[in-house]
C-alpha cells in the first residue's frame, strides 16, 4: 500500500510503502537497528542513504511513524 506522506519540518512531500516481509528480510543481515531503520526507510520510500541523512530530524521521525508502525 503506497501512502503519501507530507513532512513537518521541510513540508516536502514523499511518497513510500508499508513494509512486506521481504522489505525486511532485505536488511536482516545489518546487525545495527539504525542503520536498519535507515536502510528499510530509504528503501520504502526509494530514497538514497544521503537523502535520508539529509533529513532533518523530525522529518526522519515522520517516516517512522508512517511506515514502521
Amino acid at each position: 500500500m503506497e501512502k503519501t506522506i507530507k513532512l513537518p519540518v521541510s513540508g516536502k512531500v514523499v511518497k513510500g510503502r508499508v513494509s512486506k516481509v521481504k522489505d525486511v528480510r532485505l536488511v536482516s543481515d545489518i546487525s545495527n537497528d539504525f542503520e536498519r531503520e535507515v536502510k528499510l526507510i530509504g528503501n520504502l520510500c526509494e530514497m538514497t542513504q544521503e537523502e535520508i541523512d539529509d533529513l532533518d530530524y523530525g522529518d526522519y521521525r515522520a517516516l517512522q511513524k508512517e511506515l514502521l508502525s
